[in-house]
């Protein structure tokens, strides 16, 4: 009577056992595998196939558009899609349990920051060469030179004398902007300062400024006829 009575007791505790621990957990559900191919489908049917096949719910934009070439054979939907995405600049999230696929959106280019101007330092201010001062001596109307000029101003006749000899010769503003014909061959300034002055009514004189200045001579004033009676 022994046996039957010690069977009781293992059953009893077996039971215990049972009572206490935690039923065995099921095992987590594998994601699910798709198998598509594409030669020139558009996105949107190769989307749709995939999603079918795993028994998912999605939703597609406006804007998905897109021409695909591919074959993925048991691959997990998750994997395909990242691909699918890739190929066609999409992207996807998922919300609620149900997966929205949308145009990938494109950012804004950042501005560059405005390029501020260099500052450069103000060139210096340009010296002032100082004046002249003093008259020339007559013996510079001795240098000789050459010119062979047609109808040229009169004074671009006076700079080439100037040019050639040195001597630094100003024509006044008041002298008319004449042309002339000034073939003067191995000529002295001062028998070239006479012809020209004769022709043109001119006349030319030393200043204090180390230079021979052309020039309208002052006019001589009339003189008035008058009659003057003295009366004792």
């Amino acid at each position: 009577m022994k046996t039957p009575i010690l069977m009781v007791a293992l059953l009893a505790l077996a039971g215990a056992a049972l009572a206490d621990g935690q039923p065995p957990a099921n095992p987590p559900a594998a994601p699910p595998k798709v198998s598509v191919s594409a030669r020139g489908e558009d996105v949107r049917s190769v989307i749709h196939q995939m999603f079918q096949q795993a028994g998912r719910d999605y939703v597609l934009e406006p804007g998905v558009r897109f021409v695909l070439y591919l074959s993925l054979k048991d691959v997990e939907l998750e994997e395909a899609l990242e691909i699918v995405c890739k190929q066609a600049n999409l992207e996807y999230r998922v919300q609620n349990g149900i997966t929205f696929v949308s145009p990938k959106r494109q950012l804004a280019p950042e501005k560059p920051a405005p390029v501020q101007p260099e500052e450069k330092p103000l060139p210096p201010a340009p010296v002032k060469k100082p004046e002249p001062v003093g008259t020339l001596p007559t013996t510079v109307l001795n240098k000789r030179f050459t010119t062979r000029l047609s109808k040229a101003p009169i004074r671009d006749v006076f700079k080439a004398i100037s040019d050639q000899t040195g001597v630094r010769i100003e024509v006044a503003d008041s002298v008319p902007n004449w042309r002339m014909d000034a073939f003067l061959i191995d000529t002295s300034i001062k028998y070239a300062l006479d012809l020209i002055c004769r022709q043109t009514g001119l006349e030319f004189r030393f200043t204090n400024r180390q230079s021979i200045e052309i020039r309208k001579p002052d006019p001589t004033p009339k003189e008035e006829n008058r009659v003057t009676v003295f009366r004792d």
